[in-house]
């Protein structure tokens, strides 16, 4: 009986690595270059510009 579930596992893994494979290789998409730390400084204060903004406008009125 063992015998039988090592031929099982050797015949699988043979087909494995004799296999041409179903799915092409598809390379790998170049990743985006991340927003620098300047820039995400310069989003933050513009935010906070225009929530201050809008908040000194309700204020005032």
């Amino acid at each position: 009986m063992p015998d039988d579930h090592e031929k099982l596992v050797a015949d699988a893994l043979r087909a494995q690595a004799t296999s041409s494979g179903a799915h092409p290789h598809q390379p790998v998409r170049e990743a985006r270059p991340s927003l620098g730390a300047g820039w995400v400084l310069l989003l933050a204060v513009l935010l906070g510009l225009a929530a201050g903004t809008v908040v000194a406008v309700i204020t005032l009125s």
